[in-house]
């Protein structure tokens, strides 16, 4: 018999060798044991359980034939349902056979003895029945709020809106006296001084933030929501910031939110700016296109001089307010407003312009008056002045003050054109010159008809400027004054 077994034992291990090497039978076979080991242990549990409870009933049991209670074995079902249905009804059926099996007479065997101990075993199948049912419901239960609870944690960590929950601290009259912080998710958190959780949690409201006892937006509307239950929202500032929050009511407790609008508060004020600074520019600019071709409109003899002078005049205007564009309004260079107004002369006649001066920022209105001015002094020079004749020059220069140095002094200096002669009266491109500096306080502008050339000194701020100038004005003297090359220039002119 025994040699009979053994060939039985080795032909069942060469066919469990046999299956073990098929390729695809070995690959699910590793991923159900993958899968098995975190419920083996569960099983392993129930398994230990229910023999815990069997030499418990050996102990404790009254001799075989009589009534057994297998009341030993309930725990052990109730702790395996607990683990899963599955542990649950491996331990009833474990718990049921070794009952059947070796508790109940006769012993090792399936046989019943009498139908006292048969109903003992469909009472004892009804109840753990009975308990994985219950078992399962209680699971489903507690793993309904433990998945609520993760997911509000894994919400909250992520949120950029701060989130406190407080609990009501009462004296005996039933008063609340202060807030309890019972939980504040990491954004609540980085908008407090002290942000760590296990200092937060359990302190207090008043005592963390003193000031908040008489802040309107804090306790005393925190208070009112407690007494009326009512939700109430309202933005304020503290510590240097703005928050926006809501407060609610939690039972005898409150659930804040909060959000930094610090940075949206400082971006509607930069947009409300910005919205006034463009209506006062488009303003400024309507104001001086309306003068400007006004001013045009009296002084042209046909309407093809009016047409390219306003043409001409435009053109300035738009390269002007193009380098203002690209600084977004902010500022502008001295050199870039010359060459961006005399652009289109530098292309032809570059050799006729002497330029040169450090770098020096103005003011976006200083800037558009620079450019109006440049315009009507280079157009003068190409029908009058130096640039009419073939050897003509211009010298353009500029310097700041030696004792004021946000004062600018811009030279324009004309040589090699043809005599000038004294001007009867104020031209177009004088009254331009006025109009042009007369809203820039602390400008003027002295204007000189030698013989030899124009000469144009202008006098205006640098960005920052520093105050100490007189009212804008125009200047003009007669060609018997000294011209203003013969004027020593700041050091900083001759070193550019």
């Amino acid at each position: 018999m025994l040699l009979a077994l053994e060939k039985q034992y080795g032909l069942w291990m060469r066919v469990g060798s046999f299956v073990l090497d098929i390729p695809p039978l070995s690959m699910i076979l590793q991923r159900a044991a993958n899968l098995a080991r975190p419920a083996v242990k569960t099983y392993l549990v129930a398994a230990g359980c229910v023999a815990l409870a069997f030499l418990v009933e050996l102990l404790c049991a009254r001799p075989i034939g009589n009534f057994v209670s297998l009341g030993a074995f309930y725990p052990a079902v109730l702790v395996g349902a607990l683990l899963g249905a599955g542990p649950g009804i491996f331990a009833a059926l474990a718990s049921l056979l070794l009952a059947w099996l070796i508790l109940l007479p006769p012993a090792f065997t399936l046989a019943s003895g009498d139908a006292q101990e048969v109903w003992q075993i469909v009472l004892f199948t009804l109840s753990t029945g009975l308990i994985i049912a219950v078992a399962g419901a209680f699971r489903k239960v507690q793993v309904t709020p433990n998945a609520a609870n993760e997911l509000f944690k894994t919400v909250q960590d992520i949120s950029s809106e701060g989130l406190v929950i407080y609990r009501a601290l009462r004296d005996a009259s039933g008063r609340a006296i202060d807030l309890e912080y019972r939980y504040a998710n990491p954004a609540a958190l980085a908008f407090m001084t002290k942000s760590d959780p296990n200092r937060v949690v359990g302190g207090r409201l008043l005592e963390r933030l003193p000031l908040a006892r008489e802040h309107p937006q804090l306790f005393p509307r925190y208070l009112e929501v407690l007494e009326t239950g009512n939700t109430s929202e309202a933005e304020y500032e503290l510590g240097g910031r703005r928050f926006r929050s809501k407060v609610a009511k939690l039972q005898d407790g409150l659930v804040v939110t909060m959000r930094d609008v610090s940075a949206q508060h400082r971006s509607d004020e930069v947009q409300r700016l910005l919205a006034q600074e463009l209506d006062h520019r488009v303003k400024n600019m309507l104001t001086t296109v309306i003068s400007m071709t006004k001013l045009t409109a009296n002084g042209a003899s046909s309407v093809t001089e009016l047409r390219d002078k306003l043409l001409g005049r435009f053109q300035a205007m738009g390269r002007a307010h193009e380098l203002l564009v690209a600084s977004s309004w902010t500022d502008a260079q001295v050199d870039e407003v010359v060459r961006g107004t005399l652009d289109p002369r530098l292309h032809s006649n570059a050799d006729r312009f002497v330029i040169f001066g450090p770098e020096v920022a103005i003011e976006p209105e200083t800037a558009l008056a620079l450019n109006m001015a440049l315009h009507e002094l280079a157009t003068n020079a190409i029908k009058y002045g130096a640039l009419s004749a073939d050897r003509g020059q211009v010298e353009i220069s500029w310097a700041q003050d030696a004792q004021s140095p946000s004062v600018i002094h811009l030279s324009w200096i004309e040589r090699g054109g043809p005599p000038v002669e004294k001007p009867i009266g104020k031209g177009f491109g004088t009254r331009l010159l006025e109009r042009a500096f007369a809203s820039l306080e602390g400008s003027r502008v002295l204007l000189h008809h030698a013989r030899s050339g124009v000469h144009c000194e202008i006098v205006f701020n640098a960005k920052h400027n520093l105050p100490g100038l007189s009212v804008s004005r125009i200047e003009m003297t007669n060609s018997d004054d000294p011209p203003l090359s013969s004027r020593p220039l700041p050091n900083t002119a001759r070193a550019g």
